[in-house]
């Protein structure tokens, strides 16, 4: 269900949104369990055309509520800085709604590490190849398929 924003003078449009997700080094994904309770961890992700990409264990607490559920928020934030002087903060945020899933075919998953290697370690290609080499068969990855993403932001005037 998409709700309004209620502080409409801090919308982002949506390449404002893509810009920020791109931008953050990592975000949290919150997912809900069998059990009714959320579930909000951090992760390193990566974002490409209308899907964002993160790796993990092939096995946990973020898959297992997946499975129940693939209904996700995944929430960013570019920069913030607290101003307590003014008691106020000026940030650039960003949440993608979508649908989570395993990746099972292997070159979408071996695009997928690549590019998260690609953007967190740009400037060690070789080292990126040989630790998917070797333990690619030990992670998974998981595609956020995004259905809707918005942006808000609190900017210097």
């Amino acid at each position: 269900m998409a709700h309004d924003m209620r502080r409409i003078d801090r919308e982002l449009n949506e390449m404002e949104a893509r810009s920020i997700m791109a931008k953050a080094d990592h975000g949290f994904l919150a997912t809900i369990g069998a059990d009714g309770w959320p579930y909000v961890v951090p992760l390193n992700h990566v974002l490409a055309g209308d899907r964002l990409y993160f790796h993990c264990a092939l096995s946990g607490h973020k898959l297992e509520n997946i499975s129940f559920d693939d209904r996700v928020a995944y929430s960013a934030v570019a920069w913030n800085e607290i101003l307590p002087k003014e008691v106020t903060t000026h940030y650039a945020s960003a949440i993608v709604f979508g649908r989570a899933s395993l990746v099972e075919d292997a070159r979408e998953k071996q695009q997928a590490l690549e590019l998260l290697g690609q953007r967190f370690c740009a400037d060690f290609p070789e080292a990126v190849m040989e630790e998917i080499r070797k333990d690619g068969a030990k992670t998974a990855v998981v595609r956020i398929q995004i259905e809707r993403i918005t942006g808000k932001a609190n900017r210097p005037s």
